[in-house]
């Protein structure tokens, strides 16, 4: 049985990347962009929250991870296989529910970052709650078949001592997220799959850090999207970029990005969800600004000669419907958003295809 979950946890992520390398910004990179919607839900009753999405390889499907609430005491992890189009109703969808000989108790699974194995593999994180726990998130690690017969794992950076552990995102060797202490709130950690071994990632002069995002460049090459609060004044959270190397822990290209590029203005950002592009990356985005109030967006930043990051592109999202009181831009990939979309009626999710 070992040999077999070790076997398991040493396949490689094939997650598509972009073969086309990374350059300068060109001209068109900063068209503005139009944006069309369409609603992206599980199936059958119960509110869908859509929170991840990674290619799969050789073809043109995705695999789509979130979840969906039956009731409070009944919320299931969702996976789509299928191609981004029809309202989810072209592709399979899966549910799944945290389960090992050590926990049997669950009643809340969350499944927030999915990534491609191949040979109809995949690893996906997230979270879990249990009635033994109570309200605490427990993080979590899945890898195996969609029939959910594969291996769950329990995520616990500090030693255990940790509460609210989120995993956000995975891909090649790596994970990342978050999590609370009984003093300290947003702490974000990476979390090395092969090695077994978690890394606190704190950004500089943080007060908290939070970590959404991850992309596998190649080798030991990963670059990490998400969020930090620092004191002063009109940079109370902002988001970021940044290269990390597996192996030296070195962190690289550090660049704080501000909602529209408003610096004053602009009093909340964060990175939700990375994809590279053809000349630097794509982003989901959430932030929150003095005169537009909260708002969600696609971002493009593409890569400097020098390896550095450009000025964000920043093109606003909001579902064309007036009983939506608010959207949310959670994942990104090759110029589609997913997130949810918030009513009187409740949560629901949503697809926004953009085009130049």
């Amino acid at each position: 049985m070992f040999q077999f979950i070790k076997s398991l946890f040493d396949k490689k992520c094939t997650c598509k990347r972009c073969s086309c390398g990374l350059s300068e910004a060109p001209v068109e990179l900063f068209k503005p962009l139009e944006v069309t919607y369409s609603p992206f839900n599980f199936p059958l009753s119960g509110s869908t929250a859509i929170q991840g999405i990674r290619g799969i390889e050789g073809t043109d499907d995705v695999y789509v991870s979130g979840s969906v609430a039956f009731d409070k005491t009944d919320v299931q992890g969702v996976i789509y296989k299928g191609p981004l189009s029809h309202n989810g109703s072209l592709g399979k969808w899966y549910t799944f529910t945290f389960k090992n000989e050590l926990v049997n108790d669950t009643y809340n699974t969350s499944i927030y970052g999915p990534c491609d194995l191949g040979d109809g593999n995949i690893r996906f994180v997230g979270s879990y709650k249990t009635t033994t726990m109570g309200q605490s998130a427990q993080g979590m690690l899945y890898q195996g078949p969609l029939d959910g017969t594969g291996t769950y794992i329990t995520i616990a950076p500090n030693r255990g001592a940790t509460m609210n552990v989120y995993v956000h995102s995975t891909m090649g060797d790596l994970a990342v997220g978050n999590y609370d202490t009984a003093l300290i709130n947003d702490v974000a950690f990476i979390y090395d799959i092969k090695r077994y071994t978690y890394t606190d990632f704190k950004a500089p002069n943080a007060r908290t850090t939070t970590l959404y995002g991850i992309w596998h460049n190649g080798g030991d090459s990963y670059t990490l999207a998400g969020g930090y609060s620092v004191l002063e004044v009109g940079k109370l959270s902002q988001a970021f970029l940044c290269d990390y190397n597996r192996v030296t822990g070195e962190v690289t290209n550090f660049t704080t990005f501000n909602g529209l590029n408003q610096h004053i203005r602009t009093f909340v950002t964060h990175f939700e969800g990375i994809n590279a592009s053809c000349n630097g990356y794509d982003l989901a985005a959430g932030f929150a600004n003095v005169e537009v109030g909260g708002g969600a967006a696609y971002v493009q930043v593409a890569r400097k000669s020098d390896g550095s990051f450009t000025l964000a592109k920043w093109t606003d999202l909001k579902y064309p419907d007036t009983a939506v009181k608010i959207t949310t831009s959670d994942t990104v990939y090759k110029k589609n958003i997913l997130g949810v979309i918030v009513t009187k009626d409740g949560i629901s999710a949503y697809l926004a295809k953009l085009n130049k």
